[in-house]
């Protein structure tokens, strides 16, 4: 009988229809894709995640990759049994300072895979992609330590290494002296599992702490009470796990009891689940403030695919850091102009409570079609809700003159020295019959041999486009938007601020709306060695969409473009 059912199982898996033993495990009514009772299962008081410190110049620390226990772990009452850190459904926070070390041994607790699950697995991604190299099993990781200016080499910042379940592995990151302060994240990367792990909630924060004796007293004084916001889009099925890659795809456009029913394809995705954005694995969290209270949120969105318009009901958002580097200045979006969260970024902000007591809404606005990562108008999704109490603490926001000493890279314009030109196109294209699609970097899918080569202390622009269908092509793939996300250099773009006028950020993440070209630029400093570049959206990473990058030193010699 055992026998039967894993015969049954790996068919189930080889048509892309199921997770391991789908057909013999009972559904848990628990866990139905339904819509969740937010009264019920939300508003909680907010909790952060919890903090890990440095001490003495280094961080030491073990994470353990492990299963949550469903008998003690639910989301919205569906015990869940989802890949994680150290049981938890969001990682501790890792609270470093400039110049620090982060002693981080990675424990892979997770069982091995059977020769019969691991081909599984695999033929639900070989099934849906053209592959260049074999991506790594389900329970296989690594990690990333998103937006950090660290070496990409040895046991640093290497997201080319595979950690095998039962195996650990030592990290030690060293943080240079004037590391950029502010908001970073890590998760795992290991190819091919990136977006199953990430999706079951493998995420937390990094913070660089700001040096007390050059930040603003206003903001030290928001600081006091900071919130760290990791928003969340953990999806399980209906036995409580996510062992499909498949249901990371997008939805239909309209979910509707037709396009998410059993017989289709939809059932279980995202949209079709009807599963909520978590807050540090929370629902609707309550945060509490006084009235005229300031606080620091730092807003991390973790999600494998979701665009999030973050706003709160009748309040500015003081934005003060974009990715983990300081404006240097405040940009103030009036209430209901919604700050974009894609895959990957960050904001950190400044709220101001209102005079006026009461429940305000933290939410993710209402998104067009044409601005969604899916294609498809999304509702609104109230994300925690924001309480005013009658207490009054009114308090200072720091000034733009004393924001401005913090800007990491002064006034630099990467664009007026940059030589060299990078292009980057996003391909996301299928075969005639329609039944794979190709997920490309310059129409190549990943392997670690293909390695585009770039000089250390080189300015480049980057040019970033996406590509979908040729004309002709049957019900073809228009050119879809993507994020350009590169490890470690940032890069510098003109986006438009408040007032409606230009202004240069630097950021490590960034959505990309072909077929427009999208220009960056960046400089390559301190580090040789080999990191990535690619899709955020994080299944196409999985399957294909990421490139090898090298920094070479080449004491005055010529690099080639791409070297095989």
């Amino acid at each position: 009988m055992l026998q039967q059912r894993k015969i049954i199982a790996f068919i189930v898996l080889n048509l892309g229809l199921g997770t391991t033993l789908a057909l013999a495990e009972k559904n848990n009514p628990l866990c139905d894709y339904k819509p969740i009772n937010i009264e019920q299962y939300g508003h909680a008081p907010f909790q952060n995640p919890p903090d890990i410190p440095s001490k003495n110049g280094a961080l030491n620390t073990t994470l353990n990759v492990q299963f949550t226990d469903p008998k003690t772990t639910s989301i919205a009452g569906c015990p869940v049994k989802l890949r994680t850190y150290n049981g938890q459904l969001v990682g501790p926070t890792l609270r470093v300072k400039q110049g620090d070390v982060i002693n981080l041994l990675l424990n892979n607790q997770l069982p091995k895979e059977s020769p019969d699950e691991v081909q599984a697995q695999f033929d639900q991604e070989k099934s849906n992609a053209y592959l260049d190299t074999r991506p790594n099993p389900f329970n296989t990781t690594n990690m990333h330590y998103h937006g950090l200016h660290v070496s990409p080499t040895g046991n640093s910042d290497n997201v080319l290494l595979a950690i095998a379940p039962q195996n650990q592995f030592p990290y030690e990151v060293k943080l240079p002296s004037s590391h950029p302060i502010g908001s970073y994240w890590y998760h795992p990367h290991s190819h091919g599992s990136t977006s199953i792990q990430v999706g079951s909630g493998m995420a937390g924060a990094i913070v660089i702490e700001d040096n007390p004796d050059t930040t603003p007293k206003a903001l030290l004084a928001a600081n006091a009470n900071e919130k760290i916001l990791v928003l969340q889009t953990i999806l399980y099925n209906q036995q409580g796990e996510l062992n499909n890659i498949t249901k990371l795809f997008p939805g239909p456009s309209k979910t509707t009891p037709k396009s998410c029913d059993k017989a289709s394809s939809n059932q279980g995705t995202w949209p079709c689940s009807l599963r909520a954005i978590t807050v540090n694995g929370q629902i609707a969290p309550v945060i509490t403030m006084k009235r005229g209270e300031v606080q620091r949120w730092r807003l991390i969105d973790s999600a494998f695919r979701e665009s999030i318009y973050f706003a709160v009901q009748d309040h500015d958002l003081h934005e003060i850091a974009l990715d983990g580097n300081y404006l240097g200045h405040i940009d103030t979006w009036k209430a209901g102009v919604p700050i974009d969260l894609e895959p990957g970024y960050r904001s950190d902000i400044l709220v101001k409570a209102s005079m006026t007591p009461g429940d305000y809404e933290i939410m993710d606005r209402s998104t067009l079609a044409t601005k969604s990562l899916r294609g498809a108008d999304e509702p609104k999704h109230v994300l925690a809700i924001l309480r005013v109490t009658n207490e009054t603490d009114d308090m200072a926001l720091p000034t733009d003159a004393e924001m401005a000493t913090l800007a990491p890279f002064g006034n630099t314009d990467l664009s007026k020295t940059a030589i060299g030109v990078q292009q980057v196109t996003f391909n996301l294209t299928q075969d005639l019959p329609g039944k794979k699609n190709y997920f490309q970097v310059n129409s190549r899918a990943f392997s670690p041999t293909h390695i585009r080569q770039l000089a250390l202390n080189a300015t480049d622009m980057w040019a970033l486009t996406t590509l979908g269908d040729p004309t002709g092509v049957p019900n073809p793939i228009p050119p879809l938007p993507h994020i350009f996300h590169i490890h470690v250099n940032p890069f510098q773009w003109s986006r438009t601020d408040p007032a409606g006028k230009p202004e240069l950020v630097w950021k490590d993440s960034l959505l990309v709306q072909g077929p427009a070209i999208t220009n960056v630029y960046t400089k390559y400093t301190d580090y040789i060695g080999k990191f990535v570049m690619h899709c955020h959206i994080l299944d196409h990473e999985d399957l294909g969409m990421m490139e090898v990058e090298e920094v070479v030193d080449t004491a005055g010699g010529v690099v080639a473009p791409h070297a095989h």
